[in-house]
């Protein structure tokens, strides 16, 4: 059973609430409530009650909650200790990340590394494919979040499959259609980032053997959005660069599946650092891998 599904449940029932647990564990609410359910599958038996004032602890779970806070505790200072030993309470680790991952999983990851490592000064660099791709290659950064190709002298460590989708304006005449042919979706205006933040829909566009019409390319995935928007044109983003609710544009699922494979990259596996090693580590749990 996973050390993080206790602190979940622990958290929840110190707060009272799946919100206040996710806050103070830098985690979705969702993804709390997640944890909790399938925790309680492991177990058997319920470990929550969930009503109107919050969330309280069965009376199953009640001669549970010390013996977890007791692992949970033990967990903590085996790391801090195999942490001292392994060197990581100094140093510094430099870390790229594409925009979209940036939203949604860097600021919990590096909350987390922070909070059990203080005295590793960690930087995060934003930037597209071949920025990333630069900065690995020319040592700007230890270690990019990013997807693959990565470049040759460079290990890769798969996480996470990031589903292309079709995006378009909400009142488009492909708005209505469960899922999109790419050759349909050519013959609209496209709308594209500029070189280096391209490479998922040349991805797809490649596979299918399409060219499309590229009317505009815009810096960043919320500046494409906002022209979908206005009806300005389509597109194909990944489904992580999709961090909000836009009113005016509609997502579609491809009507055959393309993705593009998210992970860590880093110049080698073997001879990273404690620091790289540790946030690898932190990177996976975050993801449930």
């Amino acid at each position: 059973m996973s050390i993080l599904k206790y602190s979940a449940f622990l958290k929840a029932v110190e707060y009272g609430s799946l919100t206040k647990a996710a806050e103070a564990l830098v985690y979705t609410q969702p993804g709390i409530s997640h944890m909790i359910s399938s925790l309680e599958k492991e177990m058997g038996f319920p470990l929550l009650i969930r009503g109107k004032d919050g969330v309280f602890p069965t009376e199953n779970a009640k001669p549970l909650i010390y013996y977890m806070q007791q692992i949970v505790s033990a967990d903590e200072t085996l790391k801090e200790i195999s942490c001292k030993i392994r060197g990581i309470e100094i140093g510094s680790l430099r870390v790229g990340a594409f925009y979209s991952a940036s939203v949604k999983w860097v600021p919990p990851i590096v909350s987390r590394f922070s909070s059990l490592h203080p005295g590793v000064r960690l930087q995060v660099f934003e930037g597209n494919h071949y920025d990333l791709e630069e900065w690995l290659t020319n040592g700007k950064i230890d270690i990019g979040l990013m997807s693959m190709p990565v470049p040759e002298n460079c290990d890769f460590i798969p996480l996470y499959k990031d589903t292309i989708l079709a995006v378009l304006p909400i009142e488009h005449p492909l708005a209505g259609c469960e899922k999109v042919d790419p050759a349909d979706l050519v013959k609209y205006p496209f709308i594209i980032p500029h070189e280096g933040g391209d490479e998922d829909v040349w991805q797809v566009m490649n596979a299918e053997k399409l060219n499309p019409e590229i009317k505009f390319r815009i810096k960043g995935d919320m500046a494409t959005l906002s022209m979908i928007g206005q009806n300005l044109g389509v597109s194909l983003i990944p489904e992580l660069a999709l961090p909000f609710r836009f009113d005016n544009i509609v997502t579609k699922p491809l009507i055959r599946d393309h993705c593009r494979i998210l992970g860590l990259a880093i110049r080698s596996i073997k001879h990273a650092s404690p620091a790289a090693e540790e946030f690898i580590s932190i990177t996976k749990e975050y993801l449930g891998i």
